[in-house]
C-alpha cells in the first residue's frame, strides 16, 4: 500500500524538521555533549512536528556513531528504528491508555535493561489525555527513572499537565510553521513526487494550513489526486471551496471605502454562488490586518502575492488609522455560520455598523441656576419685586405679607442665601444616597431633604432648617453614634471631606423669633450640636 505523503516523508534527521530551528539545535548540542534529560515535554500546535522529533530524538540518543547530534541512520539501531521493529522505542497512545492499570504496567517494565541500545525511550503522544490517578502513578517514576530510561511526552494542551509533572521535564515549545517555510517543503515534496504546482497553488495551500505542515502535506495529496498534474490556482481554490482572493480584496476595498451597497451585494452574491462564507470572512480580516500593517509603516511580515499586496497599498493610503481600527474590531466580531436563513446575516451587519461615524464623546457639563444676586438697597429695581400679596417663603409656600404702617422688611444687602434644593445637586446626591437608610426612629434621607440651607464653618457643615420639630428629630439622631456615622460617610463619599454635623434653624424675622433664637450664644452652641431644650422669659432687671 503506498504511503501517504506526510508518512512518507517524514524527517529522518533533526536537520530536516522544519521551521522549529531553536529547539533542533538545542537537541543537537544535548546529543553531542552527551548531556541528555531524562525526561523532555514537547508541546505545541498539531501538525509542527512534535512526534517526529522525538522519534528521531529517540533514535539520535541510541545511535552508534551519531554525528554532530545526529543519528547516521545508516548503524543497525538506526535501521531496526527505522523500519519500527526496535524493542527499546515503546509508543504509548495517552488517549487510549489512561487509566491507573496502563501506568502500573508501564512502571513494571521500567526495570528490564534496553535490548540493542543504551536507552529505552518511551514516547507518550497526548499526554495531556491522561487520568489523575494515571499522573500520579506515572510522577514518581517520571521524577526518578532508571539510568537507561528516557520519557518524551508530547501534548498539544499544554495547560491539562498537572504542575507536578511539567516541572520534572525539559519544556520545549514548538511554534507554528510559517506559510513561507510551509510553501517551500510543498514545492520539495512536488518535485520529488514529480507534480507540477504553480507556486501561488502552494501559496494558498501554506495559508490555508493554519501553520500545520501536515494539514499543508494533505491537502497537497488531495489535490494531487483529484486534478493530478500539473496543480493551478482555481483547482486548489475549488477544492478548498474559497471564493478567492479577488473577493476578499474586493470586499475590504469596499469596507475600507464606506460603500455600504457594493460590499452588500459582493456578500450576497457570494451566498447565492455557494461560496464559504466563513472562509470568505476568515480572509478578509487577513486582508484588513495587511491594510493596518501598511499603514503603520509594518509591511515586511506580510505574506502576500504582488497583486494582492499592490492592491492593498492604495487602501492603507486613502483610509485613516480610526477608521480601520473600527472596521477590524466590528468584523472580527462577526460570526459566520452556515445554517440557513442566518449565513449572511452578521456579515451583513458588521459592514453596516463599520460605515457608522463615530463622534467624539462629548463632556457633560452639570448645569446649575445661575447665582442669584443679593439686592442692592442703594439701587432697587422694582421692576423686578412682586407683589406683596404673592412673596414666596424659602419652602415655596405662598404666605402674605405684613403690610401696613410700621411694618419693617428686612434688608438682604450684604445676606448669602443658602442654596435650595433644585441649585445644588451635590446635597441631593447626599440626600440619595441616604434614601434608604433608617435611623434610630426616623429616614435620615427624609430629615435631611427637610434641610433649606447649609454652610461650612470651622471644620463643621452646618445645615438649616425652617421647620423646628424637622431640626429637632436631625438633631436626635445625630446624637445616636450609628446614625451619626451613616451622615457623615454618605457626606464624605459625595462632598470628599468628612465634617462634623451641625443643625440650627434658619434666618427667619426677627421679629417672629425668640430671645433664645436670637442669642448669638444660642446659635453658637448650636452649631456645636447643642439644641434648645426649653426657653423662659427673662426676669427684668438680670443681665443678659
Amino acid at each position: 500500500m503506498t504511503e501517504v505523503l506526510y508518512r512518507k516523508w517524514r524527517p529522518r534527521q533533526l536537520q530536516e524538521v522544519v521551521g522549529q530551528e531553536p529547539i533542533i539545535q538545542t537537541l543537537r548540542n544535548a546529543v553531542s555533549l552527551n548531556r541528555i534529560a531524562h525526561a523532555f515535554l514537547f508541546c505545541g500546535p498539531r501538525g509542527t512536528g512534535k512526534t517526529s522529533t522525538a522519534r528521531i530524538m529517540a533514535k539520535a540518543v541510541n545511535c552508534l556513531e551519531p554525528n554532530d547530534g545526529e543519528p547516521d541512520d545508516a548503524c543497525e539501531i538506526c535501521q531496526s528504528i527505522n523500519d519500527e521493529q526496535s524493542l527499546d522505542i515503546i509508543e504509548i497512545d495517552g488517549a487510549s491508555n489512561t487509566g491507573i492499570d496502563d501506568i502500573r504496567d508501564l512502571r513494571e517494565k521500567i526495570g528490564y535493561l534496553p535490548q540493542q541500545g543504551k536507552y529505552k525511550v518511551y514516547i507518550i503522544d497526548e499526554v495531556h489525555m491522561l487520568s489523575s490517578n494515571a499522573f500520579n502513578g506515572l510522577l514518581k517514576t517520571l521524577e526518578e527513572p532508571p539510568a537507561h530510561v528516557i520519557f518524551i511526552l508530547a501534548t498539544t494542551e499544554v495547560h491539562k499537565v498537572p504542575l507536578t509533572i511539567l516541572s520534572r521535564c525539559q519544556r520545549y515549545d514548538f511554534r507554528r510553521i510559517s506559510a513561507e517555510d510551509i510553501q517551500s517543503q510543498l514545492h520539495k515534496l512536488t518535485s520529488a513526487e514529480g507534480c507540477e504546482a504553480e507556486p501561488e497553488c502552494l501559496a494558498l495551500i501554506a495559508r490555508a494550513s493554519s501553520g500545520s505542515l501536515r494539514d499543508a502535506e494533505n491537502l497537497l495529496e488531495q489535490a494531487m489526486v483529484s486534478y493530478g498534474s500539473p496543480l493551478t490556482e482555481n483547482q486548489v481554490r475549488d477544492l478548498l471551496a474559497m471564493g478567492g482572493d479577488e473577493r476578499a480584496l474586493e470586499l475590504v476595498g469596499h469596507l475600507v471605502n464606506k460603500n455600504v451597497t457594493e460590499a452588500l451585494s459582493l456578500i450576497n452574491d457570494a451566498s447565492a454562488d455557494g461560496t464559504d462564507l466563513r472562509q470568505l470572512h476568515r480572509m478578509a480580516i487577513n486582508y484588513l490586518r495587511g491594510v493596518v500593517l501598511i499603514k503603520s509603516g509594518v509591511s515586511e511580515s506580510l505574506e502576500y502575492s504582488n497583486e494582492a499586496f499592490a492592491r492593498l497599498q492604495p487602501m492603507a493610503v486613502s483610509s485613516s488609522i480610526e477608521h480601520l481600527v473600527q472596521v477590524m474590531r466590528v468584523f472580527s466580531k462577526a460570526e459566520t455560520r452556515g445554517d440557513e436563513g442566518v449565513g449572511t446575516l452578521p456579515m451583513e451587519m458588521a459592514i453596516v455598523e463599520s460605515s457608522i461615524e463615530r463622534t467624539p464623546a462629548v463632556t457633560r457639563l452639570s448645569v446649575t441656576s445661575p447665582p442669584k444676586t443679593s439686592i442692592k438697597p442703594d439701587s432697587p429695581d422694582t421692576s423686578e419685586t412682586p407683589p406683596k400679596s404673592s412673596q414666596r417663603t424659602e419652602n415655596g409656600r405662598a404666605r402674605s405679607s405684613p403690610s401696613g404702617p410700621g411694618t419693617t422688611v428686612p434688608s438682604q444687602a450684604g445676606t448669602t442665601r443658602a442654596p435650595s434644593r433644585e441649585s445644588d445637586p451635590e446635597w441631593d446626591s447626599v440626600v440619595r444616597e441616604l434614601r434608604r437608610s433608617k435611623g434610630e426612629r426616623f429616614n435620615l434621607g427624609a430629615l435631611l431633604r427637610a434641610c433649606t440651607g447649609r454652610e461650612i464653618a470651622e471644620g463643621k457643615l452646618i445645615l438649616k432648617f425652617g421647620h423646628k420639630s424637622n431640626m429637632e428629630r436631625l438633631q436626635q439622631e445625630i446624637e445616636n453614634p450609628h446614625s451619626r456615622q451613616v451622615i457623615r460617610e454618605a457626606v464624605e463619599k459625595i462632598m470628599g471631606t468628612a465634617y462634623e454635623i451641625a443643625v440650627i434653624m434658619a434666618d427667619v424675622d426677627s421679629s417672629r423669633q425668640s430671645p433664645a433664637q436670637r442669642s448669638h450664644l444660642v446659635r453658637k452652641a448650636q452649631m456645636m450640636g447643642a439644641r434648645v431644650v426649653s426657653e423662659k422669659e427673662e426676669e427684668p432687671g438680670n443681665d443678659e
